[in-house]
């Protein structure tokens, strides 16, 4: 009678067990849904899905985010059409060379894959492995934060190839050595101490006179 209860129990306990939902690992941002990687907006797994063409995809219909950018995109061409119309039945003056270079946008600056790279939103250190990768659009492979499997990425940052740009560089850490003297000022300077500051520490020592109270490092970043 007891082995026929320890039977059912086992039973019971499996069939709980085979109804539990795989561990997810990572979710969108914004949206909350199970995703490849970390730091990923709901565009930007729509995105990932649409290129790498997963079989069973989060969203049936591309997300509001998306649908807002191409109605944004649209109604920008219209305008632009509009405008260039108007243009063109208007005679205007030539543009100075100097006013033309003031309309162009502005040019984002490169990512630099020799210095450290981070995610842009939640700021993990990305462990770049190679930038010569075999696929024809992600040459950038790297492990981001503590992850053991790598990660694709265009060499502008992007881990779909028209998403958001998701890496960029760290900002570089700046040190500046500053003098620290008593102030013996006679002119009603309420601050009672004043500073300099110098690029080394050598240079710090070589110009401090015998008055100085200390030297001090101030790391800062660009």
């Amino acid at each position: 009678m007891q082995a026929g209860y320890k039977e059912a129990d086992v039973r019971i306990f499996d069939s709980v067990l085979g109804k539990r939902e795989p561990v997810i690992k990572y979710r969108t941002i914004d949206g909350g849904h199970p995703a490849p990687y970390p730091d990923m907006t709901d565009e930007q797994l729509y995105n990932y899905e649409t290129a790498f063409n997963v079989p069973k995809k989060t969203f049936e219909k591309p997300p509001p985010e998306v649908v807002k950018k191409e109605q944004q995109a649209r109604t920008a061409s219209r305008t632009s059409t509009a405008r260039r119309t108007t243009a063109n039945r208007q005679e205007t003056a030539p543009r100075q060379p100097e006013e033309q270079a003031t309309l162009q946008p502005p040019v984002q600056p490169p990512l630099d894959f020799s210095k450290p790279v981070r995610t842009v939103t939640t700021k993990q250190p990305v462990e770049i492995i190679t930038t010569k990768a075999r696929h024809p659009v992600f040459k950038v492979l790297g492990y981001i934060g503590e992850d053991q499997v790598a990660t694709m990425f265009t060499l502008q940052g992007q881990i779909s190839e028209n998403g958001l740009v998701f890496l960029e560089n760290m900002p570089q850490k700046q040190i500046l050595y500053l003098n620290i003297y008593p102030n013996r000022s006679s002119l009603g300077n309420r601050e009672k101490f004043f500073l300099t500051q110098h690029e080394t520490r050598e240079v710090a020592d070589a110009a401090a006179t015998a008055e100085r109270i200390a030297c001090v490092p101030l790391q800062f970043a660009l």
